[in-house]
């Protein structure tokens, strides 16, 4: 969680340098969420009840993320 401004004070450097760290990880991790989305069985409801299918779904759309990753790669995460 971000640290929050105390009331009527501003936040120390380093509070503020964490909490854009911060800012930019989850900021990343939505990008990947919805990378991982386009593909649209992921977003709609899965009606397969076997056991197991539905983490298979999961683990195949983000395995074709990191497909479009590799052939076009982000800037490294610090």
């Amino acid at each position: 969680m971000p640290t929050k401004k105390p009331c009527g004070e501003e936040l120390s450097r380093e509070q503020h340098v964490a909490n854009q760290a911060l800012h930019q990880r989850r900021l990343r991790i939505k990008h990947v969420n919805s990378s991982v989305k386009r593909c649209r069985i992921v977003k709609d409801r899965i009606r397969l009840w076997k056991q197991g299918v539905r983490d298979l779904v999961m683990e195949l759309c983000g395995a074709l993320h990191n497909f479009r990753v590799r052939l076009a790669p982000w800037p490294p995460m610090v």
